[in-house]
């Protein structure tokens, strides 16, 4: 198998980058665009072109809504500057914008970029050599193999191809060792349902797992979880060994590093990947082995030998408003103690939005009070410093989270009541 992506796989990453830009420009259909399957035949088409008798394999969108969605896949295939990536402009359908991908391809770079979550702040664009990650799916294929005895022969996709994790598991894993792949509902169904096979690898986050582990039936022999994009729980472990997984695998890494370390057990360390070294000089630092590039672990982090280590929590990371530092997990930390609040999160607000922080806030079920936006600051301001204080605080049933299941940034409600949105 060579290491040059498939043209099919290529469509499905496409599919999983246009729904994820789609659900953000038109948040009210966001649902339809997660539950979407794409294929090589759906097109893109202008949006004042009668669409009443088209069926699902045509999406209608305006010419911002076509820039964008280009602009998207061109970031994530690091296509600018390649020469061909304005025919992404000129071609409808996937299977044509694939075309122009494996040809950018060819003349101009293979490397990747992905977007964090931004539920550390802004959303970033990480780049990632081809090369490497190649490397890293090639390692885990060995440690399937030689250290845990099994031989992966189908995947199963819980989580969408253009994440990190999802494109080194549910993509280039596949591509390498020539395996059938199982996504959306079809999946979802397979594994909750008793559907699952020998061999098969099911590919999830640590929210959905534990849903899920709790529903299924007995497993047949030989089935491999992993997990990402979040500490698995250990009950979540244990369930799923209970009912006859081969192995659960934990992955430990982040969007600007893909995988650093993994482990089968909870109360295990992580092992570091071959393609890092610790840091001698700062214990907080990867060095890539093969670019010599150093990369911040964004946890902290105690090690036990040169290659093993354990996550000691997250990094309280400060952000500046009005020139003070202040820290968003601390206040989301400190919200929670009110009576009333079930959970929270802040962060800052983006450009667009204003200048201090926003908070996201659940509210207990069995409140009796009534919970505003200003009663909630006025809590606060018994405590924290003003710079400390969200400005704005939006309520609402569950915490905003992505399809991976990690926390992403949420529009300003214009409401300053108490009352969860629906």
């Amino acid at each position: 198998m060579t290491d040059s992506l498939q043209q099919h796989l290529v469509v499905t990453v496409i599919g999983d980058i246009i729904a994820d830009e789609l659900a953000r420009m038109r948040p009210a259909e966001s649902e339809h665009w997660k539950r979407r399957q794409w294929h090589d035949d759906d097109a893109l088409v202008a949006k004042h072109k009668s669409t009443k008798d088209s069926g699902e394999d045509e999406v209608a969108v305006d010419s911002l809504e076509r820039l964008a969605l280009a602009g998207r896949v061109v970031q994530f295939f690091h296509m600018g500057d390649s020469g061909v990536e304005d025919y992404l402009l000129r071609r409808n359908t996937l299977y044509e914008w694939a075309e122009v991908i494996l040809k950018s391809r060819q003349v101009h770079t293979q490397n990747l970029t992905v977007t964090t979550s931004g539920s550390t702040g802004q959303p970033k664009a990480c780049e990632h050599s081809w090369s490497a990650l190649v490397e890293e799916v090639k390692d885990f294929v060995r440690i399937f193999e030689n250290d845990y005895e099994l031989s992966p022969a189908r995947v199963v996709a819980l989580v969408p191809s253009h994440h990190i994790y999802g494109f080194l598991f549910t993509v280039l894993l596949p591509h390498l060792i020539d395996a059938p792949v199982l996504r959306g509902f079809k999946a979802y169904s397979h594994v909750r349902n008793g559907g699952l096979r020998a061999g098969d690898v099911v590919v999830g986050f640590p929210e959905l797992l534990t849903q899920l582990s709790s529903e299924m039936l007995p497993l047949p022999p030989g089935v491999l979880f992993i997990s990402s994009a979040g500490a698995c729980p250990a009950s979540t472990f244990h369930q799923l060994y209970s009912i006859g997984a081969a192995r659960v695998v934990e992955i430990y890494g982040s969007s600007e590093t893909a995988g650093i370390g993994y482990r089968s057990k909870p109360e295990s360390n992580y092992r570091l990947l071959s393609r890092w070294r610790r840091n001698t000089e700062n214990s907080q630092q990867l060095i890539d082995r093969q670019t010599k590039g150093i990369f911040e672990i964004p946890d902290n982090t105690q090690w036990h030998a040169e290659c093993e280590f354990h996550v000691a929590g997250r990094v309280d990371k400060a952000v500046s408003v009005r020139g003070i530092n202040v820290f968003p997990n601390h206040i989301a930390k400190y919200l929670r103690q009110h009576p009333a609040i079930a959970d929270a999160t802040v962060r800052p607000m983006r450009p667009d939005e204003g200048l201090g922080l926003k908070a996201f806030v659940v509210l207990q079920e069995s409140r009796s009070e009534t919970i505003t936006e200003q009663s909630v600051q006025t809590w606060l301001s018994s405590n924290l410093s003003t710079a400390e204080i969200p400005e704005r605080i939006n309520f609402g049933n569950q915490l905003p989270g992505n399809s991976m299941g990690k926390a992403q940034d949420w529009n300003l409600d214009n409401s300053p009541t108490g009352k969860p949105l629906s």
